[in-house]
């Protein structure tokens, strides 16, 4: 064993390790292990950055935007349509026709575009017939993974494995030479799952509403009556004549407002635009605690004390004025978006656009625009820093004064303090609401001690109150007054909340998913400003079985997640055609336009009729299609760039390089000879059941383009020595590495678990034997199809 074969196993178990603990991106991954293949030289890095061009890359790319096309002209309607009038009424016909038609799909579409695609229709589908959703969408999830064996451009794994076998020399699959087995597999299982499915799937009935079973999704998880109680305006309320957004309801108080009841007539889903009247019943959404809190705060006391420079600056801690510079990343977010105190450790203090001033509570949510003036607080060095990036120009330091004299911010600096009874005392920083309550930025705390008096600046969040604090805060005048209103507003947590009242022609409940590549994974609701930005709100999160309906603003989201959402229907509509959410309902009289659905599947029959034909390769097709859809406008240039999954095409890019690193170290020839050498003498089929046995374990623990990228070499290896074709121990790979029993594995499974409330134990019911059955008939079929 030479020493370059030593790095190259080294490379290979580390990021075999790294994948499995899940602790860093799949695709940094394979960044990282590209890098280390160059680095170490264990391949010319010609070869090592090959990849990116590789054939496989670019048609995943482009299969990205065709199924792209196909969903966004409304073919899901087309087919749900056709799936109900062929499937008729019967539960088993319904559970058939919906995994036949999302497999026939797959075959010509990514899997989870085959999955986001039909979610709202499966889900309109059980709504119609009956049928509850934990019946429907295992099995369509499983029927689109199993179309994927159907055609070459099924999945990426199959692209991977002849991609491996041509670079070895030998002659690439053709577009059907999956075909014969997948077919075999994706019946295989359609049986599976209309005989035992209906048995081994949960059955998850909403109960009933008002005599109507609603069988939608999840609107039945959530128990909305526990977190609705009323508030009272009572007379000359400050409130009164104040919008809810100037009311500041909903963040002081961490509620939703979701209707008011005045003079007999209900308003339902306020907009913040809606003024508050003396008297007003309002229903919100939340937990009264915060407001029993607030209503008897006396926990700040305010004796005149004059803001003195010390409170804003220090030799660590500086102020500098900036302005926003044109194309800069800052533009059209909000500084709650930006987050430049956790990331960067800067407080943005004030916003000024042009003579404007941002005087408005919480400016943090205002968008930031090309010229705004910016007043910035932190250490001087990253103040200095900032500026690298070109976001920001002209910065430059300023004096405590001249900053508050340049934002006018003399009438909103308040000197505080904490009282020697406060509840505030005792309690971190980011617990207390100050912030949420009246739109309150906290710059400096002073502390007295033994040495005089210390003061925090920047004061991170885990900071803990004591009696006798001083706060510099930043609030505006008018605000103070509306916490005194909100402290006076009259509470009723006895009389019964029906939330069917709720529901209207003008308003009401929806369900939605966070679609696939959204651009809302990993950020909380706070971050995104997602009230403003969609015009609902979010009322409970639905997530792996747990509903949330707690401190949602700073909940971080995750790919899988339902979101129960309220709001007028005119926004239900709006929602419908946003691409980082899945309605699991269409509204009422708003079905999608279907006209460009035939010209998108005549685009897709163009792109691949040739490759069928063998006149032009497989990856010049699916481009040639991923153009017709934008030349045609069935797609826009940015939604075609937003189907592109990079992070899948830089894992299958850097796991190319690690196999070019195995081969060209001699380590593939190696692992090929040392498993030839264990069960090279039952023969290939022995060692193809190996092989399969191998890559289906692998492929649980790992993603499959990994498993085929590491495996099919050695597949290959092993053909040469035992000299048989290798084409049927690649194809086994390819299939068997697909993880068909969790929904941690693949993204297809994931996106369906919180629409019917399944549990990891609900997939793994049928999930196995599933698995069990594709591993047989592959190891049984593929020698039939692809002689040795």
């Amino acid at each position: 064993m030479t020493f370059q074969v030593l790095l190259a196993l080294a490379v290979l178990v580390g990021a075999i390790a790294l994948l499995a603990s899940g602790r860093m991106r799949s695709d940094v991954v394979a960044l990282l292990a590209l890098v280390s293949v160059a680095v170490l030289g264990l391949a010319s890095p010609e070869r090592v950055l090959s990849g990116f061009a590789s054939p496989a890359v670019l048609t995943v790319a482009g299969m990205f935007v065709l199924s792209a096309g196909l969903s966004r002209t409304g073919v899901a309607e087309l087919i749900g349509r056709w799936v109900l009038r062929m499937a008729g009424e019967g539960e088993v016909r319904v559970v058939i026709a919906i995994t036949l038609v999302s497999g026939i799909l797959s075959g010509f579409m990514t899997n989870v575009g085959v999955a986001a695609m039909m979610l709202p229709v499966v889900v309109g589908i059980a709504r119609r017939s009956s049928i509850p959703p934990s019946k429907l969408l295992i099995p369509m999830a499983l029927g689109a993974q199993l179309g994927g064996f159907t055609t070459l451009v099924g999945t990426s794994p199959n692209l991977l494995a002849s991609d491996v076998l041509r670079a070895s020399g030998f002659e690439p699959f053709g577009l059907f030479s999956f075909t014969p087995i997948g077919l075999v597999l994706l019946g295989a299982g359609t049986l599976l799952v209309a005989t035992v499915g209906p048995r081994l799937l949960p059955t998850r009935t909403p109960r009933a509403r008002g005599g109507e079973v609603d069988r939608s999704g999840i609107r039945h998880d959530v128990e909305l009556s526990e977190q609705l109680f009323h508030l009272t305006v009572p007379a000359q309320s400050l409130l009164d004549g104040k919008t809810l957004a100037q009311s500041l309801l909903d963040s002081a108080l961490g509620v939703h407002v979701l209707s008011i009841e005045r003079e007999g007539r209900t308003i339902r889903a306020p907009g913040p635009e809606t003024f508050i009247r003396n008297g007003d019943r309002i229903l919100v959404q939340g937990r009264p605690d915060f407001f029993l809190e607030l209503r008897g705060r006396r926990h700040l006391t305010s004796r005149g004390e004059t803001v003195s420079p010390e409170w804003l600056e220090s030799e660590e801690i500086g102020l500098a004025m900036a302005r926003v510079a044109p194309g800069s990343r800052f533009v059209g977010k909000s500084a709650a978006e930006l987050d430049l105190r956790a990331r960067e450790g800067i407080l943005i203090l004030a916003l000024r656009r042009g003579d404007e001033f941002r005087k408005r509570t919480h400016f943090v949510d205002t968008t930031l625009q090309a010229g705004d003036e910016v007043l910035l607080q932190g250490a001087r060095g990253r103040l200095d820093a900032v500026t690298g990036e070109g976001d920001l120009v002209d910065l430059h330091p300023v004096g405590a004064t001249e900053a508050v004299e340049a934002f006018q911010l003399e009438e909103r600096l308040w000197a505080l303090r904490v009282t020697k009874d406060s509840l505030l005392a005792g309690r971190r920083l980011e617990d207390t609401r100050l912030g949420d309550a009246v739109g309150m930025m906290v710059v400096a705390v002073g502390r007295e001690g033994e040495r005089g008096r210390q003061v925090f600046l920047l004061p991170g969040g885990e900071l803990t109150l004591q009696s006798g604090d001083h706060l510099l805060v930043k609030a505006r005048p008018e605000d103070m007054m509306v916490l005194r209103g909100l402290q006076r507003l009259e509470l009723d947590l006895d009389a019964p909340v029906d939330s069917r009242l709720l529901e209207g022609a003008d308003a009401g409940f929806t369900e939605a998913v966070l679609a696939p590549r959204s651009t809302l994974v990993g950020r909380t609701l706070r971050q995104v400003n997602f009230r403003s930005r969609f015009g609902m709100h979010v009322v409970a999160i639905v997530r792996e079985g747990e509903v949330i309906q707690a401190d949602l603003r700073d909940e971080v989201l995750r790919f899988g997640d339902a979101l129960l959402l309220y709001g007028p229907r005119r926004q239900q509509r709006i929602l419908a055609r946003e691409p980082d959410l899945i309605l699991l309902r269409v509204p009422d009289g708003d079905e999608p336009e279907v006209r460009l659905a035939p010209l998108s599947l005549l685009i897709t029959g163009i792109a691949l009729a040739p490759v069928m034909l063998g006149w032009i390769p497989v990856a010049v097709g699916v481009l040639g299609g991923a153009v017709l859809m934008v030349n045609t406008k069935c797609l826009s240039p940015e939604e075609a760039y937003g189907a592109v999954d990079f992070s899948t095409l830089v894992l299958i890019a850097g796991m190319l390089a690690l196999g070019v690193g195995l081969g060209d170290s001699g380590a593939v020839a190696l692992l090929g000879d040392g498993l030839i050498g264990m069960v090279g003498d039952f023969g290939p089929h022995i060692f193809l059941g190996v092989l399969v046995l191998i890559a289906a374990t692998a492929g649980q623990i790992i993603p499959a383009s990994a498993v085929v990228v590491l495996l099919a070499p050695l597949g290959i290896a092993a053909a040469g020595v035992m000299g048989v074709a290798p084409q049927a121990f690649v194809i086994a790979v390819a299939i068997s590495s697909t993880s068909l029993a969790s929904p941690l594995s693949h993204p297809a499974q994931a996106l369906v678990m919180a629409p019917a409330g399944y549990r990891l134990a609900d997939y793994l019911r049928l999930g196995v034997p599933m698995t069990l059955i594709v591993l047989v008939l592959t190891v049984l079929v593929t020698p039939l199809v692809f002689p040795f």
